[in-house]
Formats: C-alpha cells, sequence, structure tokens
C-alpha cells in the first residue's frame, strides 16, 4: 500500500465505517428500549384492567367465568391470574395448560415477593404448546388478607423480527454509505495527493539537477503552504547552485590570471632571459607578486571556508571599542602616510564596549581602513567616527574617494564582486576582503552597510551591539 490517495482512502472509509457502526448501535439500542418500554407501559395497563375489573370484581371461584376475558383476548395479550405462589386460576385455558404447575419466571418471582415484575427473557409454552420468548409482567394484587398475582404477557417474536428488520435497514444503509464515500474521497481524495504527487516529481526533477522548478499554488492550507515553502526551497536552491557556479567561475578566472603571468614570465626566462640579470629580476618580482596574490587569495578562501561552515565558536571578550579603533588606526597610519592621507578620529565622549573578539574585529576595521586608503586619492582625509544608540554602537568611516556606483552598493559585499575590477585587482585586491568582514560582522550579531556618492567619497558603516555590564552579569550568575 504504497499509494498515500489509497492509504487516505482507506483511513477515511474506515472512519465512517465505524462512525456509522455506533451510530446504528446506538439508533438500534434506543429503538429497542423504547419499544420495550411501550410494550411494557400496554401490558401494565392491561393488567390494571384485570385487577380492576375481574380480581377486585369477582369471587375467586369465579375468575375464569369472567366475560372480560373474551374482551382482552381481542389485544393479543394472554392475561392470567395466578396464585401467591404463581399457580395458574384463569382463564381456563391457561389452567387446563399449566395444572397445577407454577410459573416461576422472573416477573412472576418479583410479584411473589411483593415487587411489581418485568422481564424481556421469559421462555414459556403457549395455548398451542410451542415454546417462545415472552415479554411478562406480573404484580401483585391483595383483595383483603388474600394476595393474587396478576400476569400479562405478549410474544417477543414481533419485537425481534422489529429489530431485524431495522438492523437489516442499517447494515444496507451502512454499506451504501461507505460506498458512495468511497467513490467520493477517491475523486476529492486528489486536490491533496496531486500537489503531494507534483512535488515528489518536481523534487526528484531538483535531485537530478533542475533546480528550476515551481509549484502552482492553490490555497493558503497546509498544503498551499507546503507548495509555497517548495517554490521558496526551490528558488534558494537555484540561487546557490548559481552563487556556486559563479564562484567557482571567478575562483578560476582569479587563479588563472596570476598563473598564466608566472607561467609567460617562466617560460621567458627558460628561453634565455635568465642571461640577463636586469630582466630576470625584474621577472621575478612579478612572478613573486603573483604568487603573493595568489596566496593571499587562497587564505581569503579558506577564511570564508570557515566562517561558513561555522564549525568553531568565536570567543568573545568585552572590548573597548575606542581602544580596538586607535589600535587599527595606528597600524594603518603607514599606508596612508605613504600618499600623504590623514586619518582623523573623532573620540566619543562616553566609553563604547562590545562583546566580540579581538582579532576578527581588528581584521574588519583594518580591512575597511585599507580600502578608503587604498581607493582615495592623495592629500585626503579618512574620518573615523562613534554613535551610540540605546542597543548598539557605530562606527563610521568615510573617505574623499571615488565613490560607488548606486546599483553597485548593494553588490559590494558579495563575494569577488569589484566595482572597478581592473583597478581592483592592481591594487592587489582579491574580492573577498568586504565578503569577509560582512561574514565576521554578522558572527558578532551585527551589519555593515554603504552610502556613498560618486565622486565625493564612501562612508562604511559598522553597528556592533551594546555591552550592557549589568545584564550580563545577571546572566552569568
Amino acid at each position: 500500500m504504497n499509494s498515500i490517495k489509497l492509504k487516505l482512502m482507506i483511513i477515511y472509509v474506515s472512519v465512517v465505517l465505524v462512525v456509522m457502526i455506533l451510530s446504528g448501535t446506538y439508533m438500534i439500542y434506543s429503538v429497542r428500549n423504547e419499544e420495550i418500554n411501550r410494550v411494557r407501559s400496554r401490558l401494565s395497563s392491561h393488567a390494571d384492567i384485570v385487577a380492576d375489573e375481574i380480581v377486585h370484581q369477582y369471587d375467586p371461584t369465579q375468575f375464569w367465568q369472567a366475560p372480560e376475558w373474551g374482551i382482552l383476548a381481542a389485544y393479543n395479550i394472554e392475561s392470567m391470574i395466578l396464585s401467591d405462589i404463581g399457580i395458574p386460576m384463569a382463564p381456563q385455558p391457561f389452567v387446563a395448560l399449566l395444572g397445577a404447575q407454577r410459573i416461576n419466571d422472573e416477573a412472576v418471582l418479583l410479584a411473589i415477593g411483593m415487587e411489581e415484575g418485568f422481564t424481556t427473557r421469559s421462555r414459556a409454552i403457549d395455548t398451542n404448546r410451542v415454546t417462545q420468548t415472552w415479554i411478562a409482567y406480573a404484580r401483585p394484587v391483595s383483595v383483603g388478607a388474600t394476595t393474587f398475582i396478576v400476569y400479562t404477557r405478549v410474544s417477543a417474536d414481533a419485537l425481534n423480527e422489529s429489530m431485524s428488520r431495522l438492523m437489516f435497514h442499517l447494515v444496507i444503509m451502512v454499506l451504501i454509505a461507505v460506498v458512495i464515500t468511497a467513490i467520493l474521497w477517491f475523486f476529492l481524495a486528489n486536490t491533496i495527493t496531486n500537489p503531494i504527487v507534483t512535488m515528489i516529481d518536481r523534487a526528484k526533477a531538483m535531485a537530478e539537477g533542475e533546480l528550476s522548478q515551481e509549484i502552482p499554488v492553490h490555497g493558503k492550507d497546509e498544503i498551499g503552504q507546503l507548495a509555497y515553502n517548495f517554490n521558496h526551497m526551490a528558488k534558494e536552491l537555484s540561487q546557490l547552485d548559481t552563487m556556486r557556479k559563479e564562484f567557482v567561475a571567478n575562483v578560476s578566472h582569479e587563479l588563472r590570471t596570476p598563473l598564466t603571468s608566472i607561467r609567460t614570465y617562466t617560460e621567458t626566462l627558460l628561453e634565455g632571459a635568465l642571461e640577463d640579470p636586469q630582466t630576470a629580476t625584474r621577472f621575478l618580482t612579478i612572478v613573486d607578486d603573483e604568487a603573493q596574490r595568489m596566496s593571499l587569495l587562497v587564505s581569503d578562501l579558506l577564511e570564508l571556508s570557515r566562517l561558513d561552515s561555522a564549525r568553531s565558536k568565536l570567543d568573545q571578550d568585552v572590548l573597548d571599542l575606542v581602544g580596538l579603533l586607535r589600535v587599527t588606526i595606528r597600524q594603518s597610519q603607514i599606508l596612508a602616510e605613504q600618499k600623504n592621507q590623514t586619518i582623523q578620529f573623532e573620540t566619543p565622549v562616553d566609553a563604547c564596549f562590545i562583546l566580540g573578539n579581538s582579532p576578527r574585529v581588528n581584521q574588519v576595521i583594518s580591512n575597511i581602513l585599507s580600502n578608503a586608503i587604498k581607493y582615495s586619492p592623495e592629500d585626503t582625509t579618512i574620518s573615523v567616527s562613534v554613535e551610540t544608540t540605546d542597543t548598539d554602537h557605530r562606527v563610521y568611516i568615510k573617505d574623499e574617494g571615488v565613490g560607488i556606483p548606486e546599483d553597485s552598493i548593494s553588490r559590494i559585499f558579495e563575494r569577488f564582486y569589484r566595482v572597478d575590477k581592473g583597478r581592483s585587482r592592481a591594487m592587489g585586491g582579491t574580492g573577498l576582503g568586504l565578503a569577509i568582514a560582512k561574514e565576521i560582522i554578522e558572527e558578532h550579531g551585527g551589519n555593515i552597510y554603504a552610502s556613498s556618492t560618486p565622486g565625493e567619497g564612501t562612508t562604511m558603516v559598522l553597528r556592533f551591539n551594546r555591552y550592557f555590564e549589568a545584564a550580563v552579569d545577571s546572566e552569568k550568575d
């Protein structure tokens, strides 16, 4: 039973069948009880007539001669007057049939004990000496000091036949309901199973590499939400696959360029350039630069891989953000001085503490400062400032460089993306620095973004969560 449609149909039909059986059982039980109560009421009324019209009106020796017996016989109810120990006294046919034999069914025994008795399971012979099941009623009637028992009964065959017919009709109804339910569910189940089957087919196609899959979304129920999430997953996987292909292409391109240079200059040296010391030195210097560039690229790729895999949690301590900025600015000052640039730091009045990993935060700030120095012309100023809000500290690093076009702002944190590919490669960049910075900042729970005006410069904003000493100390306690 591999089909979910078949499973759902069996479950649904089983539920309907159980409900119908329970409902039918309750109905039969209720109808039978009502019918038994109605019969008991008739037997009780009949017994009242016997008691009032015969027992209280005639002498015991004349009970059998009472003309009322003929009238009572027309109701298909057999009536008797018994002695206080259950021996028939009237009418004459039962006296002749049973003689001195006691009637000792449950109803009579209760009446002998001076209680009203009723039973639906009395087994006795009728006037034709045929044994059958009776519904019987008996109650004691006292006349002076003498007690008699009025006994009435009716055959249970009519009730049993009526219940059998009712049960037969209910069984037919249940079978019809089950068949109709199965047919309807077989077609209605398509609304559930068809989207699932479609998802299975699309998932198989995705497993085979066809990631551009989409399922029509009908409604907002669970199936609709599943289809929507499937489409979202397919879209994300497609984007990831595109990014993977672009990543491989970019890595191949970035490696091919220096390898081509190394191979070209190496072949030239082998062909005789080694004999010219000046040319050999220049070529070997180029080969060394390209090798260093490849080494830097591999280091950045390994760094990104570590950040992506998140194998290890960063060791974080309470850091003085202002002090860390001072150290990083001092480290970058040499590069700035080579271009006669000035780094201005607007020291905040209040201390700024964050929770982070000192080398990683230093790496991010150093990368942003390095870019600001690289892409700003000589004799310019790079401004560094800190702004504090209720929840975070924001570091602003503003340069006076060429700026970034508006359509490139949202892409500068992508891997291998360069605004000016030729110039960036010439300056020794790998196109991975900002991507690494973004990963590190987000690993600290912050974020990084940029604003820029072409021709006026770029401002990079690093947002770090504030460190609240009281809150952290209470968590440690």
